[in-house]
């Protein structure tokens, strides 16, 4: 279903980038979320165009659930140019498609809150690990983890934001798996996959740049 939606919105992507100038304006399709990224009039003129030629091929875009993000030196023209629009604009930022499109405090914030969240589900994971070790360590690998990879291949800049995540992995997680303390050696090797003698729990504060 999802390939043939992909497919479906083609039509529509080809007729705005035939009224767009393409230089300068390039537009990010997912299934039925769409963007673009241009000057503010390239962007009322996608716009404007999309709600024309949208509702023929079954697609209604609504201006309500849409933001329109920019620098702060730009929004109150941006108020201005899209004043009869109904868009929700903002010059802080705003989650796009998992990730965060805006202000290094927006998405410091919304990395933390994240964060946050994984915190406690590794200190939940903890609990049972000390029960049952084996099916945490797997719970941890195959799923716990891959949460915040995501995340860390599309925001930059976040590795120090993870310290809190790594603290609760040393401090919780690891010694509930091994049933003890792990010094700073014990966790060099932790990080090591299983073939070569770890448990493959890496630091979420090393792999932030590297999975960038």
């Amino acid at each position: 279903a999802m390939h043939m939606y992909a497919i479906s919105t083609r039509p529509i992507i080809d007729q705005l980038d035939e009224i767009s100038d393409t230089s300068i304006t390039k537009q990010c399709w997912y299934a039925d979320d769409s963007s673009a990224v241009s000057t503010l009039d390239e962007l009322k003129k996608w716009w404007l165009h999309l709600c024309k030629i949208g509702p023929g091929y079954g697609y209604f875009p609504k201006a309500s659930k849409s933001i329109l993000i920019v620098k702060e030196e730009h929004l109150t023209t941006a108020q201005h140019t899209f004043q009869d629009t109904g868009l929700i604009i903002t010059s802080k930022g705003q989650r796009h498609l998992g990730a965060v499109v805006g202000t290094t405090e927006y998405k410091n914030n919304f990395v933390d809150s994240k964060i946050e969240c994984w915190v406690r589900d590794v200190i939940e994971l903890a609990k049972i690990a000390e029960e049952e070790p084996q099916l945490a360590l797997t719970a941890y690998t195959r799923g716990l983890c891959r949460r915040w990879t995501y995340i860390q291949r599309t925001v930059s800049g976040i590795a120090e934001n993870f310290q809190p995540l790594e603290k609760a992995i040393n401090d919780h997680l690891i010694p509930a798996l091994i049933g003890r303390p792990a010094s700073s050696h014990d966790r060099a090797i932790i990080a090591l996959p299983v073939r070569y003698g770890g448990l493959g729990i890496q630091d979420p504060s090393k792999t932030a740049q590297i999975e960038f």
